[in-house]
């Protein structure tokens, strides 16, 4: 039952992909127009999105909860990045290919399918991998993909989510409540990640023509390997931890901790490959790719875990 609310879920969100692909194509807006859209997702509604989820009660079984959301967050991108790595070296794949492999876009796509499946009180959980993650990105990710071994510890504290989320968990811990105009207007801001995040998807998909497919004929070994082979060995080794029993609704929070690392590939790499010269167009590909793939993987993935 779940894997079709969440096929519902992903299915909306495809919608606005296709509205996103056709403003582009009715010569309404450009697709390199997605840029602005962009730059309000991640410096304005993502924050809001990671500030509010913290504004819950802070209970015994709250707290557990988030402890088994960490857990599981810090087990699971530890395998994207160790198994993912291991798994690409047969397949022989570049920097970029290998990258996209290892990381999943755990904010824009799950976000909003978990607050349309589970509701806004789990967004919480969601944000746990969210921690995790963007330091990954901004340590092992960027290391990886720049190939120079240096690390900014300035860039990782000053990321505008790592702040938001900070100042999220001091708020969760010290129970301080935002005023109710500010909370409500960021919940307002939070509705629009899903719409927005796929209205990018589908501006920049109208870019993408049979002759750029064509010249990138090993795309397969990135998708297969970011939504198939990964995500099996992720949902087997989650399936039988036991993990589920050490908390309240283990079971639903190790799926949405599961949602975060099978979903597709990260938007950052794409960044980076533009920052540090590496193929972007390939790897914004892969990543348009995985998205409009995953609306078959991640029920069917889901359905795996709770049989």
């Amino acid at each position: 039952m779940l894997s079709l609310i969440l096929l519902r879920q992903i299915a909306q969100l495809f919608i606005l992909v296709f509205l996103g692909w056709a403003i582009v194509k009715a010569g309404i807006l450009k697709s390199e127009d997605s840029r602005t859209l962009s730059m309000i997702l991640l410096y304005i509604i993502t924050p809001c999105v990671a500030l509010n989820a913290f504004q819950l009660e802070r209970t015994a079984d709250t707290v557990r909860m988030m402890e088994l959301s960490l857990l599981s967050t810090v087990i699971l991108s530890g395998l994207c990045v160790i198994l993912g790595g291991l798994i690409s070296k047969p397949f022989h794949l570049d920097v970029v290919e290998a990258a996209s492999v290892m990381y999943p876009n755990c904010t824009n796509m799950v976000l909003p399918i978990v607050i349309g499946t589970f509701g806004e009180d789990w967004v919480m959980y969601v944000t746990c991998y969210s921690i995790v993650q963007t330091v990954l990105i901004w340590t092992h990710a960027r290391i990886f993909i720049s190939g120079r071994h240096e690390l900014s510890v300035r860039n990782l504290l000053c990321n505008v989510n790592i702040l938001a989320i900070l100042a999220g968990m001091l708020l969760f811990a010290f129970q301080i409540r935002l005023p109710g105009i500010v909370k409500g207007a960021f919940a307002q801001a939070g509705n629009t990640v899903g719409p927005v995040a796929m209205l990018i998807v589908g501006m920049l998909l109208a870019d993408i023509t049979p002759e750029v497919l064509r010249g990138y004929r090993q795309i397969w070994k990135p998708v297969l390997l970011r939504l198939v082979v990964l995500p099996v060995i992720l949902v087997t080794i989650m399936k039988y931890s036991g993990l589920a029993a050490l908390a309240p609704h283990g079971e639903t929070l190790i799926l949405i901790s599961l949602l975060s690392a099978i979903a597709p590939s990260a938007n950052a790499v794409t960044q980076f490959s533009q920052i540090f010269g590496r193929d972007a167009r390939y790897s914004g590909l892969i990543n348009i790719v995985t998205m409009l793939l995953c609306i078959v993987t991640i029920p069917l993935l889901a359905a795996y875990y709770q049989m």
